[in-house]
């Protein structure tokens, strides 16, 4: 794990208890779903990879911020993640969560959803606690954001481009990453040039992560993943190897692929269906193309960092992690 997403675990998870702390049902499931406790309420240290929080103190702190100072902003930041990821397993009936029981199984869908709303809040109210300025940002990258699942969603019932598709993941996965480096500079008081690099450099990062999240999602080993290979094509996601099948594939195997995603009484794709998908995939050369992609935008995102005045340490520490970030298994 590179040692930005180690350095300040401690301080963000401190501050998420604080931000989560209360009684009731609703708070007691929020600290379960960021990983703070387990479902009996025993404290536990689940918390996944902190990425963006993680980010935005690295980056405030690199260019001459406090962490005080950014502290509040990079974990309304996480909030608003946690909230998009209840809402989002609700949408895709996904059962689980980093290996866990997701929220809206444990407590139905209509809890869930006001658990949801309920840490949408207290984002905005935590992030109110670092600047004015910090919020704003925050609000408009979550606007973003939820017009990128408002995308997805309705990429479902119709064919795609690949530009629509990039369009579209960097505003439900890009607004965010993009969002946690401008929080860092935002904190540090940098220039608007600085902070446009900020920006760029998350775009490209949010594309290579993304994308790499895709390629798992059908390449992936299962004993890393916990998820058979092949499970986006088994739900039927329009993920962008699917999206680059349906460009380059012949008429026929374009109406076959069509049956199969279009919505059917089964809930998942046969399995022999599958294998049809992923063998016409090794045929036209999606895997490699997908693969390339992600190298074109870690480029890019090393490309930007020589931008931004960073230490030549500190620059060395962030490649690490997007090169971490690109080449991850889970």
């Amino acid at each position: 794990m590179p040692g930005i997403l180690e350095r300040y675990r401690g301080a963000i998870e401190g501050r998420l208890s604080r931000s989560l702390d209360g009684d009731g049902p609703l708070r007691s499931i929020l600290r379960y779903h960021v990983g703070l406790e387990d479902e009996d309420g025993t404290p536990t240290h689940a918390t996944g990879k902190l990425l963006r929080p993680s980010l935005v103190l690295f980056v405030a702190e690199q260019l001459g911020a406090s962490l005080d100072t950014a502290l509040p902003s990079a974990v309304g930041l996480e909030l608003i993640h946690g909230f998009s990821l209840i809402h989002d397993d609700i949408q895709d009936r996904d059962r689980t969560r980093r290996g866990r029981p997701a929220v809206w199984t444990i407590v139905g869908v209509e809890q869930a959803i006001n658990a949801g709303d309920l840490m949408h809040a207290l984002a905005i109210a935590t992030a109110l606690k670092s600047s004015p300025a910090a919020t704003d940002r925050l609000i408009d990258a979550t606007r973003e954001m939820i017009e990128g699942q408002c995308r997805d969603l309705e990429f479902e019932h119709r064919e795609i481009t690949a530009d629509e598709y990039l369009s579209m993941i960097d505003r439900k996965t890009g607004a965010l990453l993009r969002c946690a480096f401008d929080l860092g500079g935002l904190a540090a008081g940098v220039n608007g040039r600085v902070r446009s690099s900020l920006t760029e450099l998350g775009r490209a990062v949010g594309r290579a992560f993304q994308i790499q999240d895709d390629l798992l999602g059908i390449w992936g080993k299962d004993d890393v993943l916990g998820k058979a290979t092949g499970s986006d094509i088994r739900r039927r996601k329009k993920t962008l190897p699917v999206v680059l099948l349906f460009e380059r594939a012949g008429s026929d195997d374009r109406a076959a692929l069509s049956e199969i995603y279009v919505a059917q009484a089964e809930p998942e794709v046969a399995e022999e269906c599958v294998v049809w998908v992923i063998e016409r995939m090794d045929e036209l050369g999606v895997r490699g193309e997908c693969e390339a992609m992600v190298r074109r935008y870690v480029d890019e995102a090393t490309g930007r960092l020589r931008q931004i005045p960073f230490s030549n340490a500190a620059r060395s520490q962030m490649e690490d992690l997007i090169g971490f970030l690109a080449r991850r298994e889970k």
